[in-house]
């Protein structure tokens, strides 16, 4: 039988890549395999990895939008499980850009929407405001003992952001969250150009085209 999945939030660490006048790029860690959560599950790799993949053409397509905090169940079971399995775009906050492993965990890189709970979510962000990532996904699960195991296939619906984390490293480690455009790029007054440490100059409209588009290099990741 397949089951939603609705889990708490995880261990993150959010860096700002990029941020200008009304919204931020950030990344932080959406989840982690082969280890036993608060919730008593465990994701394999295998299928955290193949679950991922699946979400690769709506992350291309600008199409993996997540919610500020999960949807309310309302105790009607037919609406909640429309409403649980379905990201409403009134309610988005963010997309989900891209991702990356490393080692077991899952690293996403979102981008905060103009919509009124992106605006929410942008200035949580820069108040320094404690929040993580939790998955909405579908599953069957293999009890084991005091634990269940996902198995696949998996179909993640979004990763949302919410607050009141179930354990105390489930914050977003401010230590490690920086305005990192600011040491990175300078900008001239005179020319209205903005020059990269490697002596190369754009004009600001092209080079956020360039940037977002992962034409050009930023942090030392994109080529």
């Amino acid at each position: 039988m397949t089951n939603f999945i609705t889990e708490g939030v995880i261990f993150q660490e959010a860096q700002i890549l990029k941020t200008d006048a009304t919204k931020a790029i950030f990344r932080m860690v959406m989840q982690t395999a082969d280890e036993v959560n608060q919730n008593k599950r465990k994701y394999p790799m295998s299928v955290l990895s193949e679950g991922m993949k699946n979400c690769e053409e709506r992350i291309r397509n600008r199409r993996m939008e997540g919610e500020l905090d999960h949807p309310i169940i309302s105790g009607n079971a037919s609406h909640d499980g429309v409403r649980q399995t379905t990201v409403l775009l009134k309610e988005a906050s963010h997309l989900i850009r891209d991702y990356e492993w490393d080692g077991n965990k899952l690293i996403g890189e979102l981008e905060t929407l103009c919509t009124p709970n992106g605006k929410t979510l942008f200035a949580l962000l820069k108040d320094r405001v404690g929040l993580g990532l939790s998955m909405r996904g579908m599953a069957e699960l293999e009890h084991q003992r005091d634990i269940k195991i996902v198995k696949g296939p998996l179909y993640i619906i979004t990763f949302d952001a919410v607050s009141t984390p179930s354990h105390k490293s489930a914050t977003v480690n401010f230590s490690e969250l920086r305005f990192e455009s600011m040491n990175l790029i300078t900008e001239s007054c005179k020319s209205g150009v903005i020059c990269t440490p490697d002596g190369k100059c754009y004009l600001p409209d092209y080079f956020q085209y360039l940037v977002e588009n992962k034409i050009i290099s930023f942090l030392d990741r994109w080529i």
